[in-house]
């Protein structure tokens, strides 16, 4: 299993993060009809295609899985990484998969034009799949720069980061916000965000990456998926993929 990369923890790029999450690349005014949340998947391992994929469409749900095309068949920190046959099962029963680059590299490490380059090869090698063009990406590491949410490509309806919140009122469509479904207190800071969710029709997306027994320290149970979706339906969400949530936005 490989070494899991962790970005830059200084205080200099804890600055520039909270600098590049206010600066607005794609300024949106968000309200929905009812409250929403969107499970999804970065990297994807086996186990959540599989485990996490049948837990979601048992409760009636779909989620969106956020594919690297060049980690498929791979072996990572969460465990072995999708397969090809993933890709259209997945997209056949009515989940979403997304785009999480092809080389899975921190894109605030890197030059803007080395990403967008790696974001339309992720795009081919997914279509090539069996999946639709992604309509939404999810930033590894949930990092980014002001450059690169300038000019990400209008196919793109949104983007993705990891700096914790719900998503309504004023939002940046090039960096929207989530909650981490790993990680200590997560369980209570998820639910807390649901309530809030709930009492003003907003939208979570809920964030993780492998589905077991025994998760990665960036992967959530499968009790607790269950969990999670069980107070989601106590408290009137509709649990969508991104796309389709952001679909859901009123005008």
């Amino acid at each position: 299993m490989s070494l899991a990369y962790i970005p830059p923890r200084d205080l200099n790029s804890k600055l520039r993060r909270r600098l590049t999450q206010w600066r607005a690349s794609s300024p949106a005014r968000l309200a929905f009809g009812e409250p929403l949340l969107s499970i999804s998947f970065d990297d994807f391992p086996i186990s959540a295609a599989e485990q996490g994929a049948r837990i979601l469409e048992n409760n009636g749900a779909r989620g969106t899985f956020y594919a690297a095309a060049g980690m498929m068949e791979s072996n990572g920190p969460c465990g072995r990484n999708f397969r090809e046959s993933d890709i259209r099962r997945l997209a056949d029963a009515g989940h979403e998969i997304g785009c999480h680059s092809y080389a899975h590299k921190d894109a605030a490490q890197r030059n803007v034009f080395d990403t967008l380059q790696d974001l339309a090869l992720n795009r081919d090698a997914l279509m090539a799949l069996g999946a639709r063009s992604p309509r939404t990406h999810a930033y590894p590491y949930g990092e980014t720069t002001p450059s690169l949410k300038d000019v990400l490509p209008p196919r793109l309806a949104c983007a993705r980061g990891a700096m914790r919140g719900v998503n309504l009122g004023r939002a940046d469509l090039a960096q929207l916000r989530a909650c981490s479904m790993f990680g200590k207190g997560w369980r209570e800071r998820l639910s807390r965000a649901l309530k809030f969710a709930a009492s003003r029709k907003g939208w979570v997306i809920a964030i993780t990456h492998d589905i077991a027994d025994a998760p990665s320290p960036w992967g959530t149970r499968g009790g607790d998926l269950e969990a999670l979706l069980a107070e989601a339906r106590r408290l009137g969400f509709a649990v969508l993929p991104v796309s389709a949530a952001l679909d859901r936005r009123l005008a």
